[in-house]
């Protein structure tokens, strides 16, 4: 499984691309703020399942063996 950081950094990867919507870039960079504060611990059931999602569609099976 991988971690919910390395999930919050590849998807940093993808900020100002196409691949994200520019809701989804708003909320990657959240996340990503919240890592660099220390609070990653403290994301709520929804944001992890929405992050996974996103990690799930731009990296299917990266990390997961």
């Amino acid at each position: 499984m991988t971690s919910t950081t390395t999930m919050i950094t590849l998807l940093e990867g993808c900020l100002d691309t196409p691949d994200l919507t520019p809701w989804e870039q708003d909320f990657v960079r959240d996340l990503a703020r919240l890592r660099d504060s220390g609070q990653v611990t403290k994301l709520t059931e929804k944001q992890i399942d929405i992050l996974e999602r996103l990690h799930k569609r731009h990296f299917a099976g990266a990390g997961d063996k």
